[in-house]
């Protein structure tokens, strides 16, 4: 019996720091990946320690554990505390999609908010990061009207997001060959889509008059984007598209994947 809850309260555990470990990766911002890292610190750590002690069944390693998770629930909640007050305090930004921030006006915030540069600074270029999907022809036209405002070049780059095109899942032991054409056959449709995109843009730009430019990149579109802006840079993106250029039809967050600190905050269209 005893090995049963132990097995149970061990694989109970283990799935926990799992989900804690994905939430830290995938989670948005510095606050909900440490409420995911707290989780697994004193939940999943905990049923570990309680597992381990269901399957040795004697009383020394009972007590051990039992003190172990007390030393865990009374620290961890309070070092989550801490360092999730640190950040507030300093300014560690909050995920584009926070709808209230319950803290304000009653803890100060600090300076790091401030890397974006400043609304009123010049803006010399309008990046429009040209992703295929619904709304682009008219984040095409609210890009030229916001270059035209601020006197500014126009450019447009488009992105393939290669690592995303390439990933096809798990490949079956001799379905490789069939992993690959796939592979290729989905860059291929991300090109001509891009190049597509890329003729709807430089003819709305030839059209307004202003200075333009446009480039192809290939690549993880965070850090393409990145290389491509500076504070001077104003970057927009179509809402509902991705760097896949349609192909696979995903659905993304794009203003928060996109949010580069140190340059203005992104500017989605629609």
């Amino acid at each position: 019996m005893n090995e049963w809850i132990g097995s149970v309260l061990l694989l109970g555990g283990a799935l926990l720091c799992l989900f804690a470990a994905l939430g830290v990766l995938r989670l948005p911002d510095f606050f909900m990946r440490m409420h995911a890292a707290t989780k697994a610190g004193v939940a999943g750590s905990g049923l570990v320690l309680l597992g381990v002690a269901a399957l040795h069944g004697d009383a020394g390693t009972w007590i051990k554990a039992a003190l172990a998770v007390l030393f865990l629930l009374l620290t961890t909640p309070v070092a989550g505390h801490l360092i999730g007050r640190a950040g507030y305090l300093s300014g560690v930004p909050l995920w584009r999609g926070t709808r209230e921030d319950a803290l304000a006006g009653v803890l100060p915030r600090g300076g790091l908010d401030e890397a974006h540069p400043s609304d009123d600074a010049p803006v010399r270029r309008v990046l429009l990061a040209l992703a295929a999907g619904p709304h682009i022809d008219k984040a095409i036209a609210q890009s030229v009207a916001l270059a035209r405002r601020h006197g500014a070049e126009l450019c447009g780059v488009a992105v393939i997001d290669l690592p995303r095109l390439q990933n096809v899942g798990p490949v079956p032991i001799g379905a490789g060959w069939h992993a690959q054409r796939m592979r290729e056959n989905r860059i291929a449709q991300a090109r001509r889509a891009a190049a597509d995109v890329i003729e709807r843009f430089e003819a709305a730009a030839r059209a307004s008059g202003l200075r333009w430019s446009t480039q192809l990149e290939e690549g993880r579109p965070r850090a393409v984007l990145r290389a491509c802006c500076d504070e001077t840079t104003l970057m927009t993106v179509a809402a509902e598209g991705w760097f896949d250029q349609g192909v696979l039809d995903l659905r993304v967050d794009v203003a928060g994947r996109l949010d580069l600190p140190g340059l203005r905050p992104l500017r989605v269209l629609r």
